[in-house]
């Protein structure tokens, strides 16, 4: 492993992390790193176009960091073959409409398709959350190899405590990995109902999840229920454009 790479990295996700400009000595002290490796660091990110300086002597990310992070999702196989579908569900549905792809512990959500009705849901794009604090992510971890194991041990791992008791995680991954979806009812955002399905690869496993969601005044279990059938089309159609 290469330490000066690694810990180069470390500072460009803590600028990109940041809510506004930081210093080179705020920086240094967050890291435990060398005033004069950070401030080289951060001059070869400004030298490439990753970062700028201002006049303070703060550093900020530049949106060269967006536009290569644009040219990645675009070119995801998923993603691509996911985009077609969405818009049918989105239709058929009316709600907000998420593909959520697995990243480690986590899910990203990376592409939307929001509601047409007022009170729109939306989670950003981009944003990541935990899996188990998320009905997609749950979905997703029951197609995962000895996912009642790994959702154990996140569920144990996991600071602060999560809001759930675990045999409500459990039975939630067991339902996903019978029935290829599941439900949360005002679960993870209070007023907010939500599905998710899951897209499994060729070998079966899962590689992202479609999620709807609204307020639940008009996103009603009823109504959730009446939308397992297009939703676990959308995830066949998804599959199958991926080859599986």
């Amino acid at each position: 492993m290469d330490s000066t790479l690694l810990k180069g990295l470390k500072v460009f996700q803590y600028l990109v992390d940041a809510r506004e400009p930081v210093g080179v000595s705020a920086l240094a002290n967050q890291l435990g790193l060398p005033k004069s490796n950070v401030h080289r660091t951060l001059s070869t990110l400004v030298a490439a176009g990753y970062a700028i300086r201002h006049e303070n002597g703060s550093y900020e990310a530049t949106l060269l960091v967006w536009e290569q992070g644009m040219k990645v999702i675009k070119r995801n196989q998923v993603r691509r073959a996911a985009i077609a579908f969405m818009h049918v569900l989105q239709r058929e549905t009316t709600e907000t409409v998420n593909l959520v792809l697995p990243d480690g512990d986590d899910c990203l959500y990376v592409h939307q398709m929001s509601a047409d009705a007022p009170m729109r849901i939306s989670s950003t794009t981009g944003e990541r959350a935990p899996a188990i604090m998320t009905i997609s992510g749950r979905v997703m971890l029951a197609f995962q190899p000895g996912y009642s194991e790994r959702a154990r041990h996140l569920y144990a791992a996991h600071s602060p405590q999560p809001p759930f008791l675990l045999d409500d995680l459990l039975q939630d991954i067991e339902h996903a990995k019978k029935d290829g979806y599941a439900f949360s009812a005002s679960h993870f955002r209070p007023g907010i109902n939500s599905m998710a399905g899951v897209i499994c690869g060729q070998n079966g496993l899962s590689v992202g999840a479609i999620a709807v969601a609204g307020p639940k005044e008009r996103f009603t279990e009823e109504k959730m229920l009446a939308l397992v059938q297009p939703l676990l089309s959308a995830c066949t159609g998804i599959r199958q454009a991926l080859g599986g």
